[in-house]
């Protein structure tokens, strides 16, 4: 993904553990992308339940070491790289003066951006004309049409890499829902 550093689940969950609920969302008042990561044996993806057919409560519960990876996750917050920048729109892709830099060759230099409706909550999400696609939930999006984003959506650039799109209050309830 990013060659640079991001911060893990775990890192913003001792964040979350020194400010509370409240203040956290205060503090962090921009949407995040999670890792989308999958437990091998436990079904578990961020966000979402996944319908089992025969289960064992050992296929429900993560194994501990399965948490912690989990927990491992990279949280990438949808923001500006460049905080002086008037520009509303996050630019996302291959190339290093992106907002968000995804480090894979299925992503194209210039891939997608984020925006959000002036005056609203409400995230978009447009592709480029990416070699690609950009998808959300599966669906693949039109090139230069704005799709409105929803929590634990799933946003795939290309056929690799996946992430979770989660508004603040969101991304916060999965921290609490993970400790």
């Amino acid at each position: 993904m990013d060659e640079g550093h991001h911060e893990s689940l775990l890192d913003y969950m001792q964040t979350l553990k020194g400010l509370g609920a409240a203040e956290f969302v205060k503090a962090h008042d921009h949407p995040f992308l999670v890792e989308n990561y999958l437990a091998p044996s436990s079904k578990i993806v961020l966000g979402r339940v996944e319908t089992i057919s025969e289960f064992d409560l050992e296929d429900i519960v993560p194994a501990k070491e399965e948490k912690e990876s989990m927990l491992q996750a990279r949280v990438i917050p949808l923001q500006k790289r460049e905080v002086s920048s008037s520009e509303r729109m996050i630019f996302v892709g291959r190339s290093a003066n992106n907002d968000i830099v995804l480090a894979n060759k299925l992503v194209s230099k210039l891939h997608a951006y984020f925006c959000q409706i002036p005056g609203s909550r409400v995230v978009q999400l447009v592709d480029m004309s990416s070699t690609n696609g950009t998808f959300v939930n599966g669906t693949r999006l039109a090139p230069s049409v704005k799709s409105n984003l929803e929590d634990e959506d799933v946003i795939s650039f290309g056929p690799e890499t996946k992430l979770e799109f989660f508004s603040s209050a969101a991304f916060c309830q999965l921290l609490q829902k993970l400790a």
